[in-house]
């Protein structure tokens, strides 16, 4: 395994999931705080939830490195400059080769095919957020155009800090003014300052001889831009493939085909949240409200939060057989 930092060194997220995620791949060691509602702020209206699940912040390095310490790999760090042809990939200190590669590198994709749309173009939104020192007892959420026209503004309490951010939908809409403006509404210092680009559209999960796993496959959700849950549920089902070539239960051309199936049977969710994430921006700010208040009937939190999880379960962790071979996991 190459990447250019250590391992957990940058964090790019603002390091939230659902609660039994953690517990169901043993990495609960790197919660820091549990929330049971999340709050959703309108320029007219606060909305609780009280939702089905738990959702946790935790601590991105010792996540990592929790991971890490249950793999048997070698880490060395380089820079993958792209792709070497079949089996090859070239970095900064020489060519690695393997029969068997997978990019996790990112929203760049760069083992891709042809050139990487960058952004703006790309189907990329952009987030910005400051952890300053504090605590906080809410799951926080604002949807107001006052910050960003097309998108949202977060508090995320995590232990001692609070991270608190602005994600736009829109790439070509610059975020640190609002984050800052954000933050000294909260009353926090705007400091550490963290931000990435967040894909919004699935990608082929292989191409060309390689296996595409988080956001270089553009696993990020839509609309709620959570992506580390789907990094491991795609993760996970990428492994299995490759375990199942390396125990010799099937060849690699059978796990990159099992492995794109896997990844393609979702798109429908990520098509409809997609249109979710294009939608509200366009609902006038008193029936979004009005919307909201509606929504928070218990009935329908326990429904639709429960679609949401079931995009990618933490039941699929439990699961130790090759994604492609069980067709439940296909609809996981």
């Amino acid at each position: 395994m190459v990447d250019r930092y250590e391992i957990g060194e940058r964090q790019t997220s603002a390091c939230g999931i659902p609660t039994e995620w953690l517990f169901a791949l043993g990495l609960e060691g790197a919660l820091q705080q549990t929330f049971g509602e999340l709050v959703v702020h309108t320029p007219f209206a606060t909305t609780r939830f009280d939702l089905p699940w738990t959702f946790s912040t935790f601590d991105y390095r010792t996540l990592c490195e929790l991971l890490a310490a249950q793999g048997e790999f070698v880490f060395e760090t380089a820079k993958v400059e792209g792709w070497g042809g079949p089996g090859a990939v070239r970095t900064d200190r020489g060519e690695i080769r393997s029969p068997l590669i997978v990019d996790a590198l990112g929203w760049r994709r760069v083992l891709g095919a042809g050139t990487n749309v960058q952004p703006p173009d790309a189907l990329l939104s952009r987030g910005l957020e400051v952890h300053p020192f504090g605590r906080g007892s809410d799951l926080e959420v604002w949807i107001d155009r006052s910050y960003v026209p097309a998108g949202y503004g977060w508090s995320f309490p995590a232990g001692e800090e609070i991270r608190i951010g602005v994600g736009s939908f829109d790439p070509r809409f610059h975020v640190r003014e609002p984050t800052e403006r954000l933050a000294s509404d909260l009353d926090a210092e705007r400091i550490h300052y963290q931000g990435n680009w967040i894909p919004h559209a699935l990608r082929p999960a292989t191409e060309d001889g390689v296996f595409f796993a988080g956001d270089s496959a553009g696993h990020c959700l839509p609309l709620t831009a959570e992506g580390i849950r789907t990094a491991l549920y795609y993760g996970l089902a990428c492994g299995r493939e490759l375990r199942a070539v390396l125990a010799g239960d099937q060849d690699r051309s059978q796990a990159l085909a099992s492995y794109h199936r896997f990844s393609a049977s979702h798109g429908w969710k990520f098509a409809w949240l997609l249109g979710a994430q294009r939608l509200v921006p366009r609902l006038p700010p008193r029936l979004l409200s009005g919307s909201l208040r509606t929504m928070q009937r218990k009935r329908f939190v326990d429904w639709s939060f429960g679609h949401y999880l079931e995009i990618a379960h933490p039941r699929f962790a439990a699961s130790t057989v090759p994604s492609g071979a069980r067709p439940t996991a296909l609809a996981a």
